[in-house]
């Protein structure tokens, strides 16, 4: 039996075509099961949102001199892969979280005599939210990101692409399914892994496989660093949002809530032009037209406070401000 129809890359336009077709069913009353990743996303958020007391900086940076340097960057015909503006944030955030490695950390804490652990991880994880090509969104994992130069992070976006596209999900997302399950018994919440593993494995709101053939054909020809498996699905270290490739109006980039067990989660929306009024020498009022890059940082507030997060900040402002040793990057 032929797996190929299942796999994330078949037909990629037309099934999102579908998606978008299917929930944009106007004012008519419905009612439909949550899939597996509204199911296993609304665990996750919920759970993080019950137990992270949240603080957050939200800017509006100037980048025009790092518009200026992306550019040639971006233009550079002798780079292996061309650079987008989504790995050059990713390294720029990077680079930053250097400073403050306290937001690339892990949070294990109990409210019951109020203990916890807070652990620097030695690499950064970034947990990136990506479209599927069916149109749903989950964050899949750029692994290994601490020490790598713009092609290698260039290179790692576009290996996760191929990997996604030959990709069965509903196979990854049953691996998931049962990662959390024995996590849970690990923890002794029995009764809830008994359900969540009965919810995910029978019922009207199951993981979706396809039939026993296709798994057994999608095994047997697709190697295994070839495709996605539930390791690269997941939380990271680091949670950093692209919500300027979905949406090109005006705004501030807002994110979700910092997923446990990791102490941050950051956004940046769609750079734009803005016209800005300053004082030249003279004192008299001039007129200019800046680059502007809507940013939001949204960390555990349990990790201290806001001036655990200024050494990250002055080292943005720093490589804004100066963004030509980017083109060593």
């Amino acid at each position: 039996m032929d797996y190929k129809p299942y796999t994330l890359g078949y037909k990629r336009q037309g099934r999102k075509d579908a998606f978008n077709e299917k929930r944009s069913a106007g004012f008519e009353e419905r009612a439909e099961y949550l899939d597996f990743i509204r199911k296993a996303t609304g665990y996750s958020l919920t759970i993080s949102q019950r137990t992270i007391p949240v603080a957050g900086f939200v800017r509006e940076a100037d980048v025009t001199k790092f518009w200026e340097i992306y550019q040639k960057i971006h233009n550079d015909p002798s780079r292996p892969i061309r650079i987008s503006f989504n790995t050059m944030m990713l390294r720029l955030v990077i680079e930053c979280l250097k400073s403050a490695p306290i937001l690339n950390a892990h949070m294990s804490y109990k409210p019951f005599n109020a203990t916890g652990t807070l652990t620097y991880k030695g690499n950064v994880e970034v947990s990136m939210p990506v479209i599927l090509p069916d149109g749903r969104m989950l964050p899949l994992l750029l692994h290994d990101m601490g020490n790598k130069n713009l092609d290698e992070i260039a290179a790692a976006v576009k290996e996760l692409e191929r990997k996604l596209n030959n990709t069965i999900f509903e196979m990854a997302l049953y691996e998931v399914s049962k990662e959390r399950m024995f996590g849970l018994i690990k923890h002794g919440h029995i009764l809830q892994a008994l359900a969540t593993g009965l919810s995910s494995l029978v019922g009207p709101q199951k993981v979706n496989l396809p039939p026993r053939k296709a798994r057994k054909e999608y095994k047997k020809n697709e190697k295994y660093e070839d495709v996605l498996h539930g390791e690269d699905i997941g939380e990271g270290t680091v949670c950093i949002s692209d919500l300027g490739s979905i949406y090109s109006g005006k705004g501030f980039a807002t994110t979700s809530p910092i997923l446990q067990p990791t102490t941050s989660v950051m956004a940046f929306g769609r750079v734009r032009d803005e016209d800005k009024v300053y004082k030249d020498g003279e004192g008299n009022l001039q007129l200019k037209t800046i680059k502007v890059l809507p940013f939001t940082l949204l960390f555990d507030h349990k990790i201290g406070g806001f001036p655990d997060t200024v050494p990250f900040l002055n080292r943005l402002d720093e490589l804004l401000e100066n963004p030509e040793v980017m083109l060593e990057w």
